[in-house]
Parts: C-alpha cells; structure tokens; sequence
C-alpha cells in the first residue's frame, strides 16, 4: 500500500521483533562465554581435565617394547640377601654379572647419597667403571648439592634426575626431561638410557623459561603407561646374583635395576593405581623409556593453541544453534563427540589437549541457549494469547478450572489450552453454518484440494465428491473453460454462469480466503447458486415485455388510426383517444421500468455529449409546443465519455428533462450544466417549476408515488423509478434538491470511463 504517493514501510511483527532481540541477546552472551572458555581451556586445574586425559590414555594404551628388562628387589630378594639396604658391594656383584651379558645400559633407580664403607664403596666404584655402561640417578636435596655425584659415581656413564610432578589430585602423570640449578641442569635419567639405543634426536616437549630462578625445569612431558593388565619382564635381583639368569636374556637390553617390594618408599600413585596398587619408581622409569622408544611420548600443546581449538568449537555451536534451534541437542552433543574425538587422536599421536573446557563451553551453551530460547516462546505466546483472549468472542466459551498464578509455565499451558478449546469451537461452528447457507459452498487449499464442502454441494455434485480437487469437479460438471480441456489456476477462473450437465444454470462466484495478516490466500471459497428458477422467471418476463411492447400496443396503435379517421365527428371519439393515449403511454412506462430493472444491459464507451443532444431532440417537441426554452452547456467537442447502455440511459435523462417541461410554467428555462471531478461526471438539470414539498423528497423515486405539485398532469409516477433504476445500474446516483415556488434541480453523478 502506498501513503501520500510513498511506500508504505512494513513494521516487523512482535515475533521478529523477539527474534532480533534473541539475536542481539545471543551475540553478547557468546563474547561471554567465548572468553570464558578460553580462560578454562589454559587453566590446569580442573579436575575433569585429569579424568578425561585418564580414561582416553585407557583407549590407547601402549604395547611393551621387548628391550626393556626390569631386575627387581622384591620380596625373594629381601628374605634371601636379608635387609635393606644391602652393602654396595652386593650392587658391585649385581652389575659384574649384568655386564657379562652384554646389556645395551644398566639404568639403576637406586639412591647412593651417602658414603658408605669405603672397601665396599671402593668395590662398587670399579665395578661401575668396568661396566662402562650404567647410569645413576640423582635427587633434589638442594640446589648447592645436585648435579655433583659422589666421588663413587665418577666412572657412571651418565647420572641424570628422577622427578616426577603430581598433579591437584596427587597423580603422577608428569615430569620435566630437564631440570635443576640454573646453569646446572639435569636431563631424565630414562632420557640417557634412550640416548645410548636410538639415533640422536631432539628432546620431547618445549625448552620454557622456568618461573623460578633457582631452579629451572623444562621439556614438560606426560608418561605414557602401558596398559593396566601389563606388565614389563623382569627377573629377581637375587636370580641375577645366583646366575640363574641366562647371559642371553641379557643381551642388548635395556636393563633397569630399581625396588618393587611395598614398603620400601619408592612407591607412587598413578593413573595405573585403581587396578595395580601404587607404581614402583622402576616402573615409571620403564614407561618413561618405553614411551621414548617408541616415539609415544606426550607433549601438550601450546595454551593459545588449546585455547583456540576450544573457543573454535564453541563459536560453531553458538552459530549453529542460532541457524538450526531444532536441532540443538543433536548439535551440542556432536560437538561434544567432536572434541572428545579429536583429543583422542591427538592422544595417538603424542598430543594432549584436554577437551574439558569446549565440553564446559558447548554445555553452557545449550543450557543457556534452550533457557533464553524458552523465554522468548513463552514471552510470544503469551503475548499472542492476550492478543487472542482481546478479540472479540463469536462463541461464549467454556468455562475451566484456573490455572495457578504463580506459575508462569502453567499459566501459559491454561491459556493455550483456552485458545485450542475456542478454536475448535469456531470451526465447529463454521461447518455447521457452512453446512446450514442455502447454496453450494466448498472450502479449498491454494491448490483446489476441496477441504470442506456443505450439502447443497454434495447434491449440486450428485450426492458424491468423485474427486478431492476443485477443477476436476468442475470439469466434470461441465464448466465451459474446463470442459474444453483448459485447466487454469483457481485465481483465474472466469466467474461466469453456465449450464451444468443437468441442464441447470449455475452462477459460480469466488473469493480468496486471506489471513489475518498479510495478502496471501491461505484458501479459496466457491459457492454455486442454482438460477434455473430464477431464469425460468426472467424467460416468462422477457414474454410478457415482448407482449406488452408489441401485442398491446398494436391494438392501441389501431384504435388510434380508427379514431383518426373520425377525427371530429364527435366529442365522444376524442374522450376516447385521450384513453387509448393513456393506456398507450401507461404500457410504455410498465416497459421501461422492466427492461430498467432487467439484467439485459449491453454497456460500451459512450460520449456523454452525445446522451444529452439525443435526449434534447426528443424532448424539444414537447418543449416547443408549451413555449419552454432549453439550455445545455454542452460542446460538440466535449471528450467527456461513460460506459453506458446507450438506449436506457438517453430515456432516463429524457425522463428528467420531460418531467422538467412538464411542470414548468409556459416561458420559462429548463438548463443543463456538466462538470467532472475526480472521476465522476455530474449533471443538473434545472427547472422553473413550482417545487416539490420537503417532506415528499424522501419518496421522490418509489413506485406510483403522486404529489401535490403534481396536480393536473398525468402520469403513474413510474418516470423517476425508471430514472433511478438505470442510474444505479450505471453505477452513478441521483438526488433531488427542490424549493417549493422557486422550482427543483435533478443530479445526476457517473463514474468517467478511464482512458
């Protein structure tokens, strides 16, 4: 629609209007919780970070590698060889019968921090010189101290630290490669051992600066353990001593000589402890070996990378859940089996990067989403069902228990449950009037599919719907344009009347069914009105014009000639004429109005111009002989046209101006004058005549209505309802004004033809 020649601009609905709201509301609570996600990402200590680096490590255990060998003091060992500790010379005895086997390393997870007898001291100092082959471990006991070995150890191979980090919760599950003094660090001890069997290549994990300037750690990495139910070989350290060892179990192998027995302190909790009791300190050092001997190692990754892949997914899911609502639960969920799946591969391949705060994130998200969400329904519904409960109520409506006021859910629910109840009411309601109206109606989609139809159109389509579309019906039945093998679109059906196969005259009229908002027909409505009585009684009329037009006039028509004959031969003869006149003039006047009120009219473009010069010539006889003078101000070239039945309406203008001679004085001026305005055409006739009371205005054009100013001519008062009739078949309209003494004026307004 346009205002004032200008587009009119569409106001959103309060639906858009909460959508766009929902949007904006969406967008700041993803700046929220994007950063919020990256925060967790780069902390360490949330809990759930550990129980998923536990239980995917569980998926990917690692297999043993077949180097390693493991000597254990264990419970054999302590009651064969007595207490601990044993003299360093059993160590000295240990190491001779390792080296005769030819090992790759002998990796002792045994502490030496004090001087002990110095023959034995002496005993186990050369035989880790002859060896030429072991590494020793070091402790942190003081930064002035570490990384200077006794002077016992000074023939060991490498002497490198055994740290391990625990975690929150007490777990083992870390360790630096390096650290001590700064300017003195340490590498791993497993680190030597895997030196002295693999090609040189660069230490796991990333070189950091340490935050503490005593100390300085670096190369963070994750030990990979090995699955629950595995176990590295190992033999006895006794076994070894008695040489029940065989020499070729020894050969080339990694040898790791360390205490397994509980209660001797070197004991650990580790993610390996729920099924295994606490781990060994050789045990972690195996599977700090075997991890680096495979190449298994895990390193996590940098924090702005972890930080990004988490705020990545979560940016996806606040997207999604704003582009698909329906699917939210769907999408949380594979978002949140997406990055559990991608730390799993990146577990494989010796990453780790804890999913725990995307998981927080995308949870968040779909709670905070489905909260916001649920908000804004309720918030419209209700704002729809007060919309709905201020309409007016075509039904009184059933009454039901209230629902409580507290509780905004259940308020809802009642409300909508009071808008389901009304609405099938009404439709109740619509096919029951729908099956009461007195012609055929049937209700369709926009395709012509018939949804509801009353049972004046079962019998119109013989008691039976054959088809559910409309113009299969219709074809059936026999409407022209369908019959004829044309199948047009419901829109386009020319509105006609036609004869059925039955022979009926059927009146077809259609209307689209709009909604409430907007200019999309939801449905069409199509009612036929049988006209077979009605057009049965327009034939008989149409003979009874035809004989009062032509077979009653005739025999006036020769009375007149007969009488003309005779003319004054006596005054009986002329009383006579004037009768058969007025008989003759009373059937013109019933014709007229007839055909007026008829559906008979043929309308084409006409010049108004033409109209009034057509009925001037008529009337000016009349006017001539009573000594009237009439006016028009009307050209020859006035363009001025309307779309009119040419006959019917030159006889209603004739009507007018015949009635104005008739009741004017001898002398006196009947005028004419035009004039058009914003498409109506408006004509007034003038005259000089005595008036016409007020009082009788309002009965001016009804049927056999006579009036005082009337008095002394003739006439049935049939003229002005012919006038009339025509007139508002025209479209146009007609009114009086009149002045009793001073004469009456005639308006005649009609709508111009467009060009």
């Amino acid at each position: 629609m346009t205002l004032w020649g200008r587009p009119e601009k569409r106001q959103p609905t309060h639906a858009q209007r909460l959508f766009h709201g929902l949007v904006r509301e969406w967008l700041w609570i993803g700046l929220l919780l994007l950063p919020i996600t990256a925060y967790l990402s780069l902390s360490s200590g949330l809990a759930l970070n550990t129980v998923l680096y536990d239980n995917l490590r569980r998926l990917t255990p690692l297999p043993v590698d077949p180097r390693i060998l493991l000597v254990t003091i264990d419970d054999p060992s302590l009651k064969k060889l007595g207490p601990w500790p044993w003299p360093r010379s059993l160590h000295a005895d240990l190491i001779d019968r390792l080296s005769a086997g030819q090992p790759a390393a002998i990796l002792f997870d045994v502490i030496f921090s004090e001087p002990g007898d110095p023959a034995n001291d002496k005993r186990l100092s050369d035989a880790v010189c002859n060896a030429g082959n072991v590494l020793l471990p070091l402790v942190r006991e003081g930064a002035a101290s570490y990384g200077q070995p006794l002077p016992l150890l000074k023939c060991a191979k490498g002497v490198g630290h055994i740290n391990v980090e625990a975690d929150s919760d007490g777990v083992i599950r870390r360790l630096y490669m390096r650290e001590g003094p700064a300017g003195a660090t340490a590498p791993q001890l497993a680190w030597l051992a895997y030196e002295m069997m693999a090609e040189p290549s660069p230490m796991p994990g990333e070189p950091l600066t340490s935050a503490s300037r005593n100390w300085h750690r670096e190369h963070a990495i994750r030990i990979p353990f090995i699955g629950p139910h595995t176990h590295f070989p190992s033999v006895s350290y006794v076994s070894v001593l008695n040489g029940e060892v065989p020499p070729g179990l020894l050969r080339d192998r990694l040898i790791l000589v360390g205490a397994t027995e509980s209660g001797m302190g070197d004991r650990f909790v580790t993610p390996l402890s729920s099924t295994a009791g606490t781990t060994a300190g050789v045990d972690i050092q195996a599977n700090i070996l075997n991890g680096l001997l495979q190449g298994r190692s895990i390193v996590d990754l940098p924090g702005w990378l972890a930080a990004v892949m988490a705020t990545s997914l979560v940016a996806l899911l606040l997207g999604l859940l704003l582009y698909r609502p329906r699917y939210a639960l769907w999408m949380t969920l594979g978002c949140m089996g997406m990055a559990v799946l991608v730390s799993l591969g990146l577990l494989r391949l010796g990453h780790w990067w804890s999913p725990a705060a995307c998981l927080i994130g995308l949870l968040l998200s779909y709670l905070i989403w489905n909260w916001r969400r649920l908000s804004v329904i309720l918030a419209y519904f209700g704002w729809e069902l007060a919309r709905l409960d201020n309409e007016p109520k075509v039904l009184p409506e059933r009454r039901r228990a209230p629902a409580s006021k507290g509780d905004v859910l259940q308020s809802r629910i009642f409300a909508l449950e009071q808008a389901v109840s009304r609405t099938r009411d009404t439709r109740r309601f619509m096919a029951d009037g729908l099956e009461c109206l007195p012609v055929a109606t049937l209700i369709t989609d926009p395709r012509g599919n018939i949804l509801l139809a009353n049972r004046i159109a079962r019998e119109v389509f013989c008691n039976e719907l054959v088809s559910e579309n409309l113009l299969e019906q219709l074809a059936d039945l026999g409407y022209p344009p369908l019959h004829n093998g044309v199948r047009p679109a419901l829109s386009e059906l020319e509105l006609v009347e036609f004869r059925d196969i039955r022979q009926r005259s059927l009146r077809m009229e259609l209307a689209p069914l709009l909604p409430a908002e907007g200019d999309i027909a939801l449905g069409w409505l199509l009612s036929l009105t049988d006209l077979s009585k009605e057009r049965e009684a327009q034939q008989h009329r149409e003979t009874m014009l035809r004989f009062l037009s032509h077979d009653l006039r005739a025999p006036h028509s020769a009375i007149l000639a007969l009488l003309d004959v005779h003319h004054g031969e006596s005054p009986v003869f002329a009383q006579i004429e004037q009768q058969v006149r007025r008989a003759l003039s009373l059937t013109e006047s019933f014709v007229q109005l007839a055909k007026a009120e008829a559906d008979g009219y043929q309308f084409q473009p006409t010049l108004f111009a033409m109209l009034v010069m057509d009925a001037f010539d008529q009337v000016a006889v009349i006017a001539q002989l009573k000594g009237i003078h009439l006016v028009h101000d009307l050209e020859e070239t006035d363009e001025a046209m309307v779309s009119a039945d040419q006959s019917l309406l030159t006889r209603a203008l004739f009507n007018v101006l015949e009635n104005a001679v008739k009741y004017s004085p001898s002398g006196t001026t009947v005028r004419l004058r035009h004039s058009s305005a914003q498409g109506w055409l408006e004509c007034r006739i003038s005259d000089q005549g005595p008036g016409i009371a007020a009082e009788d205005l309002p009965e001016l054009f009804n049927q056999y209505r006579r009036f005082d100013s009337a008095q002394g001519s003739e006439g049935l008062g049939l003229g002005l309802t012919m006038v009339k009739a025509v007139i508002e078949r025209h479209g146009g309209r007609i009114q009086c004004d009149s002045v009793v003494g001073k004469g009456t004026t005639f308006s005649v307004q009609l709508p111009l033809l467009d060009d």
